[in-house]
């Protein structure tokens, strides 16, 4: 029985050259702070040890190249996140590529998942949502190419895909500005992701810009991180003063969007003949609330595409600048929003 051949590690090939697997990583995929002989002497040594992982010119010469989707666990099962990953792995199986989630904690403490791109040695990684500073470096340290999807981290330098945050929190305010309603309230939580502080800040431009009263009582910046790490909305409804309510609430994303409305339905407050809600996301269930939500569009299959598209380039131009792509949502007007209810004289 002939003898199995062990397959061919970034380490393996590190421990030759005396260089750490970041090295050889990064010299494998043509990134900065790599000098080209360094670069060179690499490539030649990967293949002289048959490793499977030498760069092709793009995912389309390189069939069956894996790229791996980092999740937060928590968040892995999510409808946003699994209507994202199917639009993800579409885009990316018309380039050959084979795609593998893996969910980690928010803060990336979890060993397994760089043994795994160790082992893998994945194309890229397409890190997906919130996490922390530290882990996103420790990715980076990896060398891979990495493309960060709905999320941002200001400080540091990524090639980057979301939402225009702000210009959509913009055209809900100018939604309800043109239904008739001045008296316009915000509900989100601004440490959660800068996502949530764009929406913010995009309310407030709006509220500004339409020369509305900024009236803090109906601004309600809540914390949704419980003790245990998970995101837990019920604040929505324990924080709110329900005698002094706005005609109308921009609400950050949709599960939020969801509390409130079913909060004050409960509670006699129609929605949206007492006051009307527009959300953020669209997902899926949004159209199946009672009534159905207004909320911004999450256009998740162009923002896949457009991930895709951004891997494909950057592939090709490793020394260029990172690019922020920022994709306008588009408003879903449904019946959760209307013309304020004037009180009889």
């Amino acid at each position: 029985m002939a003898k199995k051949t062990k397959k061919v590690t970034l380490r393996d090939i590190s421990e030759k050259l005396g260089l750490s697997t970041a090295a050889v990583s990064k010299a494998l995929r043509g990134h900065e702070g790599i000098s080209e002989a360094t670069r060179e002497l690499v490539l030649e040594t990967a293949r002289t040890m048959e490793y499977k992982g030498v760069p092709e010119q793009s995912p389309d010469a390189a069939p069956n190249a894996v790229v791996f989707i980092i999740v937060n666990r928590r968040e892995l099962k999510e409808p946003h996140t699994m209507s994202t990953y199917y639009f993800i792995d579409n885009a990316l199986k018309t380039h050959g590529c084979q795609v593998a989630i893996h969910g980690v904690p928010i803060d990336g403490d979890d060993q397994a998942i760089f043994d795994l791109i160790e082992r893998d040695n994945p194309l890229a990684l397409f890190l997906f949502g919130r996490f922390s500073q530290k882990f996103a470096e420790q990715l980076q340290a990896t060398g891979k190419i990495m493309i960060v999807i709905d999320h941002d981290f200001p400080s540091m330098n990524f090639d980057v895909v979301l939402t225009n945050d702000n210009q959509g929190a913009f055209a809900a305010v100018r939604h309800l500005v043109h239904l008739g309603h001045q008296r316009i309230g915000y509900i989100g939580d601004n440490s959660l992701s800068p996502t949530f502080h764009d929406r913010y800040n995009g309310f407030i431009d709006a509220i500004r810009y339409w020369g509305l009263e900024l009236n803090e009582k109906h601004i309600y910046d809540l914390h949704f991180i419980n003790s245990f790490g998970d995101i837990d909305y019920s604040p929505v409804m324990e924080r709110l003063d329900a005698d002094d309510l706005p005609t109308a609430f921009f609400c950050a994303n949709d599960p939020i969007a969801y509390i409130l409305s079913n909060g004050l339905n409960a509670r006699g407050i129609k929605v949206p003949e007492d006051v009307s809600i527009v959300g953020f996301d669209n997902l899926e269930s949004s159209q199946f609330q009672y009534p159905p939500l207004t909320t911004l569009d999450y256009p998740r299959e162009h923002i896949a595409q457009t991930a895709v598209e951004l891997l494909v380039w950057r592939m090709h131009h490793p020394q260029a600048p990172c690019r922020k792509i920022l994709v306008q949502p588009r408003l879903v007007e449904r019946k959760s929003t209307a013309i304020p209810h004037k009180p009889a004289l």
